[in-house]
């Protein structure tokens, strides 16, 4: 079977295909609004209300069971668009972001060719053919970053820390997906985002510090948790430690810093077309692939820890980093 049909049974049988890719190039980054407060706001009051319905329907404990339990239960807050109460605010802009049309961006010139869900003819008329841009910290991302984390990042932590699965043979996982029905083949967007794998493995650290049981996978210094604990058969909320998003978001989650590749050569040359047209008609910005690559290494440095299960030696930043730019993804060699 090859890779075009494999992507077909998972984009059409299992139907969970998303047109969700982020333009970071078009406007300007003073343009997108800074929204951490919002969006930390929003996380606490959800966990806050989480915490109070479990707490009416029954009690906690110490047992995996109950954990399953909460972490149902906060996928009303943390999710998808279709689901997550936080994600959908900002859609709906209930909070602020920046929208850029499909037509208006660097893939306007996608065809069904170069990813046929950003190119196939319609895609325009959807509000999520592109996600819009949020700040935050110092950091612009597309809201999907945020759906990675809570959706891919959370079957990241059930399969590591539940299934016992080894850390190399999850991130290999999310990979193939990304590959297959998240974007990277033509017939998803064609665009395979490494910053969304940094998205998944850091929504991976944010459901390991919701209670913290385990040390950080970059290492106890990075523990942020719990931001909730069981006590006396009742969920608490742990007013010391409230979740703050800057702790997991960085430029390894911006697709102008950590580059994306393509499924198809096309699709790179018009993407870097597009980046040249912008050049020509603003030479006061830069547009390129890192945009700073000083910056994307001073982020990466905290992921290069030695991956313990991996008897090659790699560090983490090798599964979800790319330093190269943009370029034709491979299928098989990739990592």
């Amino acid at each position: 079977m090859n890779k075009l049909l494999i992507s077909a049974v998972f984009l059409f049988c299992c139907g969970q295909a998303r047109a969700a890719e982020a333009d970071h190039y078009t406007l300007e980054d003073a343009q997108v609004a800074d929204i951490t407060e919002e969006v930390n706001r929003l996380a606490n009051e959800g966990l806050a209300r989480a915490i109070e319905d479990l707490n009416t329907a029954g009690t906690c404990d110490d047992s995996q069971a109950s954990e399953e339990l909460l972490y149902d239960r906060l996928t009303d807050v943390f999710s998808n668009h279709k689901k997550g109460q936080l994600v959908l605010a900002i859609i709906d802009g209930k909070i602020p972001r920046t929208v850029i049309p499909l037509k208006e961006s660097i893939y306007s010139e996608w065809s069904i060719w170069n990813g046929f869900l950003l190119g196939r003819r319609g895609a325009a008329k959807s509000p999520l053919a592109l996600f819009p841009l949020i700040k935050i910290g110092d950091t612009i991302v597309g809201v999907d970053k945020l759906e990675h984390m809570f959706g891919m990042g959370q079957r990241y932590f059930k399969k590591h820390y539940f299934e016992g699965r080894p850390l190399v043979s999850v991130l290999n996982g999310g990979i193939f997906k990304e590959k297959t029905f998240l974007g990277g083949n033509m017939l998803a967007t064609g665009v395979f985002s490494y910053a969304d794998l940094s998205a998944n493995f850091n929504g991976m650290r944010f459901w390991n510090h919701m209670l913290q049981k385990r040390d950080d996978v970059l290492g106890a210094q990075h523990n942020a948790g719990p931001y909730l604990t069981c006590s006396s058969g009742k969920w608490l909320k742990n007013a010391e430690r409230p979740i703050d998003f800057r702790t997991y978001v960085d430029v390894t989650m911006q697709e102008s810093m950590n580059c994306s590749k393509f499924a198809t050569q096309g699709g790179v040359e018009k993407f870097q077309a597009a980046l040249a047209e912008l050049q020509n008609r603003n030479k006061s910005r830069t547009f390129s692939c890192p945009l700073d690559p000083s910056l994307l290494n001073q982020a990466a440095r905290k992921y290069e820890v030695t991956v313990a299960d991996d008897s090659t030696g790699s560090t983490l930043d090798h599964w979800f980093i790319n330093r190269q730019g943009n370029q034709k993804v491979s299928y098989f060699n990739e990592f």
